[in-house]
């Protein structure tokens, strides 16, 4: 009878161990994977935070550059602002009319290896159809769906407005210039140059009222 007790006292003391051991390692498993989702919870905020700051040096690269369009008349739209889907070009004023530069936006990429937004400036030069061999360049954001530019214009018989992925021969600016990230357009940046800053010098303060200034 004695020999009965001593066995299932050892029996008792032999699953305690076991229930240690066991909540030993669920706890240490459960403080692995906390510790892993904060790690990947603190990544995820680091990424949205960096993309978020991307996000506003593209923006007021874009309407930085789009509200400083330099203008020379209707006939030479072309040459201040020209783009497609994936490239633009405008012709910035410099401080007070001098150090004029084409600036230009572009993007390259794939489905396979993500999307990239790059800025350039292309120094010395009057005209955005043109670009320089060594502009200086640098990457304002990432993203994996594409990224397209879009173009507001008026329509034709000026019933209302219309988003193109191209500016065209350039018989026109647009009203606005903006960035689209898969469906979303996420940047918009108003073109507010109405009149050619060369005809106005010519005329003054008249030109503001003369036809043959209006860019549009």
């Amino acid at each position: 009878m004695r020999r009965r007790i001593r066995h299932t006292r050892g029996f008792a003391m032999i699953d305690a161990l076991v229930a240690l051991a066991v909540a030993a390692l669920t706890l240490s498993l459960l403080t692995s994977a906390s510790w892993g989702l904060k790690i990947a919870s603190d990544r995820r905020a680091a990424i949205e935070q960096t993309n978020a700051a991307d996000w506003l040096l593209a923006r007021r690269t874009l309407q930085g550059w789009a509200g400083d369009v330099s203008n020379a008349g209707p006939r030479a739209a072309g040459a201040n602002l020209v783009g497609t889907a994936s490239t633009v070009r405008m012709q910035v004023r410099g401080q007070d009319g001098f150090g004029s530069f084409v600036g230009e936006l572009r993007v390259e990429g794939s489905a396979d290896i993500g999307y990239t937004l790059s800025a350039a400036r292309h120094d010395g030069l009057q005209d955005a159809r043109l670009s320089s061999d060594a502009p200086r360049r640098s990457t304002l954001l990432r993203a994996q769906e594409p990224i397209r530019f879009v173009y507001l214009f008026m329509q034709s018989d000026g019933t209302g407005t219309v988003w193109r992925y191209e500016t065209g021969d350039g018989g026109a600016l647009p009203l606005s210039v903006a960035i689209e990230v898969g469906d979303t357009r996420r940047v918009t940046a108003p073109v507010h140059t109405t009149i050619s800053q060369t005809c106005l010098s010519s005329l003054g303060q008249g030109g503001m009222e003369d036809r043959l200034c209006s860019v549009r």
